[in-house]
């Protein structure tokens, strides 16, 4: 087999790929494969040649034990691959490893293609392991639903638009925000502000169970690769999973359970209902409402202190904005599956309003975006445990 020797990514890659004999599917025949870093940038450009009698849905996979598993995390690719790729020489794909893999050193990895024409899938989805869910998650089945807001929701932003979206596999979810007990124990620090005051400088009473926050984007992303590290070592995580942050759409999915209503409960955000700015309730069919006698808290609550969703997930609308995976942008046009959004992009996806945000700006279908270093004591995050690549 062929050795490629490129040189070591910025992010702490070193790669040296061992380019896997053609992969023949019913029809389609993928060869040629090349892999090398792009110079300067954490990008990887991936090279093959695909023969098929009609489009095909290709996937990349990526070892880093030289081909015994295939357990890379491969979320974040463009170019040609996934559904509509046509034959051709010289197809090209760009992943983005240092936004997947940050971190990582190795000399044993091997890049895989497989092509799909339909009629003998080469890669069936991955399910979760059988049995119940780990602690303190919950398992979201795959399934299709319309992500975005109707344009009869009252104050709903443009950027919401409706589409038809599949998950195409199942995942777990974690139930509550990532606490600061979590955070602590995992990271080494809190970097919380809601420990001993709340966002008027008042006293209160520390409380490691609120959801960490004042998090950047990629101190999230850390916590998810320290967590699937260590649960690796220990041999508890199934080959090919990985913690990590939410997907827009795997999150809106979640978080609706089932529902087209603004909020997975119903149509109204009412004071006592979240943890929001209280005094600016939303109602269905009116939006925003004044109420000068509502709750607000000025600050995080402890997880879990209001109602669940269907799935079973709580503080979906309120407490604290949750990054997601996804750079922010446009959503795609049509049906789409397993949607990840931009390739690149300036600020990062985050969902579900916070403690200081009015009922608006909690709904179902909100969306938010702010830079990957943005800290602030309105944002935190929760897990996912999933395929690495689904």
């Amino acid at each position: 087999m062929k050795r490629l020797h490129f040189p070591s990514f910025i992010v702490g890659l070193s790669f040296s790929f061992m380019v896997l004999p053609p992969v023949r599917a019913a029809g389609p025949v993928v060869s040629n494969i090349r892999a090398a870093q792009r110079s300067g940038t954490h990008l990887v450009d991936i090279h093959y040649n695909l023969a098929a009698s009609a489009s095909c849905t290709v996937y990349v996979a990526v070892s880093d034990d030289g081909g015994a598993s295939y357990k890379v995390p491969v979320f974040t690719l463009t170019g040609a691959v996934g559904p509509g790729v046509t034959a051709g020489n010289d197809r090209h794909i760009v992943w983005h490893a240092g936004t997947d893999w940050p971190g990582k050193f190795t000399s044993q990895c091997k890049v895989k293609i497989t092509a799909d024409d339909g009629i003998t899938p080469q890669v069936p989805p991955t399910r979760p392991p059988p049995g119940p869910a780990p602690a303190g998650f919950v398992r979201i089945p795959a399934g299709t639903f319309v992500m975005g807001s109707p344009t009869t929701e009252k104050e709903r932003v443009s950027d919401e638009t409706q589409h038809t979206v599949t998950i195409s596999y199942d995942f777990y979810m974690s139930k509550y925000e990532v606490t600061q007990r979590e955070y602590l124990e995992v990271m080494g620090n809190n970097p919380s502000w809601f420990t001993t005051k709340d966002g008027r400088s008042k006293p209160i009473d520390p409380d490691l169970n609120r959801p960490v926050e004042t998090v950047t984007w990629d101190e999230a992303t850390d916590y998810c690769g320290k967590v699937t590290d260590s649960e690796q070592a220990a041999g508890r995580l199934p080959a090919g999973w990985v913690y990590r942050l939410p997907t827009e759409a795997e999150w809106e999915y979640a978080c609706r359970a089932g529902t087209s209503t603004p909020f997975h409960h119903g149509s109204d955000l009412r004071s006592g209902m979240a943890n929001f700015f209280g005094e600016q309730e939303y109602v269905g069919g009116t939006g925003s409402v004044r109420n000068p006698n509502g709750t607000y808290l000025t600050r995080t609550t402890t997880v879990g202190s209001y109602a669940p969703n269907a799935f079973g997930l709580y503080d979906m609308h309120g407490n604290i904005w949750e990054w997601c995976l996804d750079w922010f942008g446009d959503y795609p046009s049509g049906n789409v599956t397993d949607p990840r959004g931009l390739a690149t992009g300036s600020r990062r996806v985050h969902r579900g309003g916070a403690w200081g945000m009015d009922g608006r700006l909690c709904r179902s279908a909100a969306r938010a975006g702010a830079p990957p270093s943005n800290r602030y004591y309105v944002m935190g995050f929760r897990v996912v445990l999933a395929s690495g690549q689904p």
